[in-house]
């Protein structure tokens, strides 16, 4: 009886430890999810940055180094914040959403548009950034659907419906961004072609397998500027942009004290004139761009 008691004991005493054990490492666990994304960035000194893989002039690698509007933003805040910024670059765009519930990064600053499918996912901040969809037109393929000479999406749309050629209309997008969505509502009838990349739905309008892109403006007018040898009396942006576009910095969801931060910080950035010189030191020279929030002026461009 002694000897059952003994073992009965015993058997008590390790159950105890392991509940002890089990409660200790969920408290632990908790913890940790509780805490927010700024606490732990302001504990570990370091801002992770989740950046757009090729956008240009937001981010993309120069002479081997990461740089752009965003990389300057990102830098900006880290500095306000008395921390350094490490930037994770992934394989796709559409990746940095999953890697920031995942708690790989902290933030996303990655010229993402502010839309209402994401904001479920996300938290976004007030809008760091005011552009608008536009059309890289390919002149060639236009002229033989009647549309050369137009001047809107609107008159586009019209002249097809028209001539009964609003079927045929092709439209290069990038896969995952905001414009693939956004054109069946202003090309309902059109056939929507998606690329891996913004490059590649741009080529694809040069070379003819799209009649048109459609894509934030200043992404048109920079790439077409780089492209200019090839693409001079082939393509041409359609003006003004026919649909306004924001881009946000996204969270992850319940991190209330970073979002007020970073509306101080956004609010800054417009004050203070900080994306008009950023986007200076990016844009090719002469290129123009006015969007809801910047007219980029001839002072900036070059860069420093």
């Amino acid at each position: 009886m002694q000897h059952f008691g003994f073992y009965a004991v015993k058997s008590l005493v390790v159950g105890v430890l392991v509940v002890l054990m089990l409660s200790t490492t969920s408290l632990a666990q908790d913890q940790d999810e509780g805490a927010t994304t700024l606490s732990r960035v302001m504990s570990s000194n370091v801002l992770r940055v989740g950046v757009n893989p090729n956008f240009k002039p937001f981010s993309f690698e120069r002479d081997g180094k990461r740089v752009g509007v965003d990389i300057d933003i990102a830098n900006l805040l880290a500095e306000k914040l008395g921390v350094k910024a490490e930037f994770v670059v992934p394989e796709s765009f559409s990746d940095l959403i999953p890697m920031l519930q995942a708690n790989e990064i902290d933030i996303i600053i990655a010229g993402m548009s502010i839309t209402f499918d994401r904001a479920k996912r996300v938290d976004f901040s007030v809008p760091y950034f005011e552009t608008g969809l536009s059309i890289l037109l390919n002149k060639v393929r236009a002229a033989k659907l009647g549309i050369g000479d137009a001047k809107d999406h609107q008159t586009i749309y019209s002249i097809l419906e028209k001539n009964g050629k609003a079927n045929r209309l092709v439209i290069a997008v990038t896969e995952g961004k905001a414009p693939q969505q956004a054109v069946p509502r202003y090309f309902p009838q059109a056939s929507v072609k998606a690329y891996p990349t913004n490059e590649a739905a741009a080529a694809a309008t040069l070379s003819g397998d799209a009649d048109m892109m459609v894509h934030d403006e200043i992404f048109l007018k920079v790439w077409l500027k780089e492209h200019m040898r090839d693409a001079r009396y082939r393509l041409v942006v359609v003006d003004p942009p026919f649909k306004p576009d924001y881009y946000g910095m996204a969270v992850r969801k319940g991190n209330q004290d970073l979002l007020n931060m970073l509306a101080v910080f956004n609010l800054e950035l417009k004050s203070d004139g900080s994306v008009s010189r950023f986007l200076g030191r990016y844009l090719p020279v002469t290129t123009r761009v006015v969007t809801r929030s910047y007219t980029i002026s001839e002072d900036y461009y070059g860069g420093d």
